[in-house]
């Protein structure tokens, strides 16, 4: 069992901007440490990245995140125990796809020694088929050991009913940002224009973080990539969490290209319950997602044939709060007392967020330091 948050705030308020993974983890640590705590999200809980991802909690194949994932595990099984959100016990594996075999054992071994946790192997096509019927013949692959489904929303809607017991006041539907006077944050303002004072503010907001910040001077690099998935009800459902190995662009009017340096389409398949959740795209503005639902279709029948042809349950977009390294930015605000913020996890939000929102409240309540590849300061240049 996962040890409680034991460091006592109960003379402070604290007022948390956010409703997603990040928010309401964070919300919960620090009324279980003993502070009161409010609990504000300008639309609904999860209705952002932490509510319309893939559904899968996975390593972030970066050795920045990877602790973060680590300890994020351990925090999710803790809430599994207390509050069952439906974590696997084990891993569903991934398979990430190659037409090219000497790629994949090349890959494999640049997995093996960078992350051994993953047990990372390199598989020949006849092998794929045997483990994934599901796929089309002539994917070879590297099956990794990690990955575990659930519902999209399940893990920031069990945090979000912990934090309510635990006594955060949650109140949705209306926006908020941090009111700063002499350097210090007294509190934030509500988008109807009362306030509402707070000894402490975690800014958490996801791609919207940046343009809360009342700092003149200073702003993290965090930028908006949409992503757009589609839920399907397949026939036959595959085993393995699927990924591609080659990356795609995706032209709005219809058609792909495999040739551009930065492409924002990278197949992937998550199955759960029966579904298949298939995405994804990384995209600068807003898309449709009645126009490029059909061109993800099409593009993962490559991979799964017939896919395109499911039944269509749902189609999600959202926008991720992409870092220009990568990384999350965690830790006090500069300049501002009292100010502190997690944002930033791009697609690796519900893989490691639990532990960045730890990091958050130890910073709050412990001083304790942020490692330097994390730390809020940090000097990034904007993508």
């Amino acid at each position: 069992m996962v040890a409680r948050y034991d460091r006592p705030m109960r003379t402070s308020e604290v007022v948390v901007i956010g409703g997603g993974i990040i928010g309401c983890s964070a919300a919960t640590f620090l009324a279980e440490g003993g502070a009161r705590v409010t609990l504000i999200e300008a639309s609904d809980l999860a209705a952002g990245a932490s509510g319309r991802n893939s559904g899968s909690i996975q390593h972030p194949f970066d050795p920045v995140l990877a602790p973060l994932h680590a300890r994020s595990l351990a925090l999710y099984r803790d809430l599994d125990q207390t509050d069952g959100f439906g974590l696997p016990a084990e891993p569903a594996g991934i398979l990430l796809l190659t037409r090219d075999f000497e790629d994949a054992t090349r890959r494999a071994a640049e997995l093996r020694g960078e992350f051994p946790e993953l047990a990372a192997v390199a598989l020949e096509a006849e092998a794929v088929s045997a483990r994934e019927p599901t796929l089309a013949p002539g994917w070879h692959a590297v099956r990794v050991e990690t990955g575990y489904p659930t519902r999209p929303d399940a893990a920031t809607r069990t945090w979000a009913a912990r934090a309510g017991r635990a006594g955060v006041d949650i109140r949705t539907g209306i926006g908020a940002r941090p009111v700063v006077a002499d350097g210090r944050v007294e509190g934030v303002e509500l988008a109807d224009g009362s306030r509402l004072g707070a000894d402490a503010v975690l800014l958490a907001a996801g791609p919207w973080s940046p343009d809360l910040l009342p700092v003149d001077g200073w702003r993290p690099a965090i930028s908006r990539t949409w992503g757009v998935t589609v839920q399907v009800r397949p026939t036959a459902t595959p085993h393995h969490i699927l990924e591609e190995g080659t990356v795609h662009t995706i032209n709005v009017a219809g058609g792909m290209s495999a040739d551009a340096e930065v492409a924002p389409s990278l197949f992937s398949l998550m199955p759960a319950a029966g579904l298949a959740t298939i995405g994804s795209t990384f995209l600068g503005a807003e898309p449709d997602p009645a126009t490029l639902a059909p061109l993800l279709l099409q593009r993962a029948a490559d991979f799964v044939p017939g896919i395109d042809a499911a039944e269509l349950v749902g189609r999600r977009v959202c926008a991720r709060p992409q870092s220009a390294d990568g990384h999350p930015f965690i830790g006090p605000v500069p300049g501002v007392e009292g100010l502190t913020i997690c944002a930033g996890h791009g697609p690796w939000g519900i893989s490691t967020g639990p532990a960045s929102a730890e990091l958050a409240v130890h910073s709050m309540t412990r001083g304790s330091a942020i490692p330097e590849a994390l730390r809020a300061n940090r000097e990034v240049s904007p993508g």
